[in-house]
């Protein structure tokens, strides 16, 4: 059988095509590397060993950072904070260090809000009431309201939150909608095939179209390839494994563009801690949305970085929080960490425009890998968002937090541009509508293609542009 489509991912940049693709008459098959999750699966938990079972975790070469993505049915949209707020307008007008506009002309606020409208229906996306924004999201309100600043609720697809701080473990509960509650139930009843436990590992064109091989959970110890045919195929799997199955398949893609896998950019995350100064009341802060239910544009004008706050559990010190100057280990941090948790703790985390200097490789064990180095662009870049924060904290006599041995955490999630779309054949991998150069039928939908910093959570976004995209090859396929 040669299908219309074959999808690899499941993720926003992959269940959104495939349904539009299937309510369009398409045959689609869907390969997804991770496993089904039901709320029965899930539990409270941040054990290592559990989150494995959905997560990929990757470290930089450096070791100096890592990063997490769902690898389960549903992708990130199963394992995410839950935030999903629009990008703002300058968004698509960043110009990075190179002086390149980075996203294509044809891609902005005005071209992709129907599609927001789209996602946001799909998925139930709505503001929070006050009612529902935790202690900790309150109290980082209240710090800003303090300085004569601004905070509001922030958008989220859940119902009938239970604020149990366990987002990004799985939702026992349902409450989140993730895309196991929506696209996928809705493009499996129009015929879309899912198939997990599949990691796509070639993509070869061929007469029809093109042919991927994957290993499958049948292919045994030796890893035997099982392979299908689609006229077109859709890369989904994210920012580090759709370069990466594009570099693998290089011999059979002779004409891809050395862009494949540069331009590696972590959405300006940077995060930090804030230590609240004695005699306020407890924020507990464990319990609420991951998010806090709240985020603040604040500082977007001038420094063109949007920050929310987070929910926090315990294993939250592994992460290296301490004072500047203290150790983040030993009997004085753990008698310092007892003081301030759970009643005294906020994280937070900005996002905000940057350049991707970082890229994707496969190192010799044939392992896909990130360099992203602490360039003195990004330090520039982290000095400054940070001067606005530091201000705050001084303002209402609180302690900024590091989140590194020296300095601040800079990247853990937010992945983005390693396949990105953009006007300059040169400087990107595909045209503005995700269509990878030189080989027509071959689309990238994910988190690799957005061109570059989102400012805010990138979820939203890179599923509207899925529906974006899929519009265009619904309409011209």
């Amino acid at each position: 059988m040669v299908y219309d489509a074959i999808i690899i991912g499941s993720g926003f940049g992959g269940a959104i095509p495939a349904l539009r693709l299937a309510q369009a008459g398409k045959s689609v098959l869907v390969l997804e590397q991770g496993r089904k999750f039901t709320e029965k699966d899930f539990k409270q938990s941040w054990d290592f060993k559990y989150s494995s079972k959905f997560l990929s975790i990757t470290t930089s070469d450096d070791y100096q950072t890592f990063y997490r993505a769902g690898m389960v049915l549903g992708g990130g949209s199963v394992v995410f904070s839950g935030l999903m707020n629009r990008s703002p307008s300058e968004t698509f007008d960043f110009v990075d260090y190179n002086g390149y506009t980075v996203w294509p002309d044809a891609v902005n606020r005005q071209v992709l809000d129907p599609y927001y409208d789209m996602v946001e229906s799909m998925m139930q996306v709505r503001q929070v009431t006050w009612n529902e924004v935790s202690k900790t999201g309150g109290m980082f309100a209240k710090l800003l309201d303090n300085a004569g600043l601004t905070c509001d609720r922030a958008r989220y697809p859940y119902v009938n939150c239970r604020q149990c701080g366990y987002c990004e473990a799985g939702c026992i509960y349902g409450a989140k909608q993730s895309l196991m509650h929506n696209y996928i139930p809705q493009a499996q009843a129009a015929g879309v095939e899912f198939r997990t436990g599949c990691r796509a590992m070639l993509i070869q064109p061929n007469t029809s179209g093109y042919t991927v091989s994957y290993i499958g959970p049948n292919s045994g110890y030796n890893n035997s390839m099982s392979t299908e045919q689609g006229t077109i195929v859709i890369l989904a799997g994210g920012a580090i494994y759709s370069p990466e199955l594009l570099l693998r398949s290089k011999q059979y893609l002779p004409n891809l563009s050395n862009q494949v896998g540069q331009n590696f950019c972590n959405n300006g995350g940077t995060r930090f801690g804030i230590e609240l100064p004695d005699g306020l009341p407890s924020i507990e802060c464990y319990k609420g949305m991951d998010s806090a239910g709240v985020m603040t544009y604040a500082f977007w004008k001038d420094y063109r970085i949007t920050i929310e706050a987070g929910t926090s559990p315990a294993s939250i010190f592994s992460l290296n929080i301490h004072r500047p100057g203290a150790s983040g280990w030993g009997l004085d941090f753990k008698h310092w960490a007892h003081s301030i948790y759970p009643s005294k703790l906020i994280i937070g985390n900005i996002m905000g425009l940057v350049t991707g200097e970082g890229y994707v490789y496969i190192n010799s064990n044939g392992i896909p890998t990130v360099h992203f180095p602490l360039t003195q662009n990004l330090v520039n870049y982290i000095n400054r968002v940070m001067a606005p924060i530091q201000q705050l904290a001084k303002v209402n006599n609180a302690i900024i937090l590091e989140t590194m041995p020296s300095g601040f955490m800079y990247s853990i999630s937010h992945m983005l541009g390693t396949c990105r779309m953009g006007d300059d054949p040169t400087r990107s991998v595909a045209d503005s509508n995700g269509q990878i150069r030189n080989y027509t039928g071959l689309f990238v939908t994910d988190s690799s293609a957005i061109p570059g910093s989102t400012g805010v959570n990138p979820s939203t976004t890179i599923a509207a542009n899925a529906e974006r995209i899929a519009a265009y090859i619904v309409n011209n396929w």
